[in-house]
């Protein structure tokens, strides 16, 4: 468990409390929506980190593969190939 202090504007706090039962409530709200917060961060991070190691396994295969210089054109030409691969074995 951690403890974590947070400053909100007495304002904000006063426009909203009206829509809570009691300070608790509120408490309990704020809490939940930390935690929904954090928990949104650390998967985001967590999708970046899966990201880069794709990309990097992507690099790493074409270094090993010896196409890893390949230019634009030679890049969209490969695509193109494998998009009419894959059309041609969807339409057998």
């Amino acid at each position: 468990m951690c403890t974590y202090n947070i400053s909100l504007d007495d304002t904000l706090v006063e426009k909203v409390r009206p829509s809570f039962a009691d300070d608790q409530a509120l408490t309990l709200w704020l809490q939940q929506q930390m935690e929904e917060l954090l928990l949104n961060y650390c998967t985001q991070q967590e999708v970046r980190n899966r990201a880069r190691r794709a990309v990097f396994a992507m690099r790493q295969q074409s270094e090993d593969n010896g196409n890893s210089e390949l230019t634009l054109d030679e890049i969209n030409e490969e695509i193109r190939q494998a998009r009419q691969q894959r059309k041609k074995t969807i339409d057998q």
